[in-house]
This record gives structure tokens, sequence and C-alpha cells, in this order.
């Protein structure tokens, strides 16, 4: 690495690379568009556009669903629990906080979509997003 170089060569042969253009036959990618409601046939149908695999997928709708479901009235009253968290009412009222995760390649993928959906929608409380991917 030489003093005017703030970056070392190992790095910037492995990372500063040119990019390649995109070829002229290349599928532009584009997930769903929640604007117009759902239609289950067409937000599957986009998956081939968004680069996203659907085992993982389908293993995070299982577990959204779950989260978004439980309250704390699902579990039992510990001896500790202070007066507020033992009422039933307080209890039920409880949800999970649900953060979304995800790096910052999601948003530039058909991902985006999905993401502003669940934002505007409440779907999510917490949004935190890295750098890479």
């Amino acid at each position: 690495m030489s003093s005017k170089d703030s970056v070392p060569n190992c790095a910037a042969a492995a990372v500063l690379v040119r990019s390649e253009g995109v070829p002229d036959d290349a599928q532009p990618i584009r997930g769903y568009d929640f604007e117009n409601g759902v239609d289950y046939n067409a937000l599957l149908s986009t998956y081939i556009n968004t680069g996203f695999q659907a085992t993982s997928f389908g293993r995070a709708v299982d577990i959204v669903n779950k989260m978004r479901a439980w309250r704390l009235s699902d579990e039992p009253v510990a001896d500790t629990d202070c007066e507020e968290d033992r009422d039933l009412e307080y209890r039920k009222s409880v949800k999970c906080k649900i953060f979304l995760g995800y790096t910052s390649n999601l948003v530039s993928s058909g991902i985006r979509e999905t993401i502003k959906y669940l934002v505007k929608n409440s779907m999510v409380d917490v949004l935190v997003s890295s750098a890479g991917g």
C-alpha cells in the first residue's frame, strides 16, 4: 500500500474492479407491486425476477406468521412478573416486536417492493439495513 493510497492493494484487486455492463438480454429485476392488491399467483410469478430463494422465503413466512400471532398471554405467568405483567388484558395486548434486517443489496433487487409494503402496512416495527451483501 502506498502512502497516497488508502486501500491495500489486495483489497483493491479483489473489490475495486470495474463493473461490467448489463447484457441486452438480461431480465430486469422487479418485485411484486403490492399497490394493486394481492394476487398470489402474480406474486409468486415475480420471484423469477427477484433473485430470491423460495425455500428461505417459505421458512421466513412461517417464522413471521408465528411472530405476528404471538402474544404475551401465550406464555405462562412467572412468579417474578410484576403486577401489570400478570393482567390478562395487558398480556393479550403485548405483541412480538418484529425487526426486519436485510443487506443493502436487497433494495436493488425486487425485494424492495416487499420491504415497502411491510413498512407501509405496519407489519414490521424496526428496520435494520447493513451495507454489503
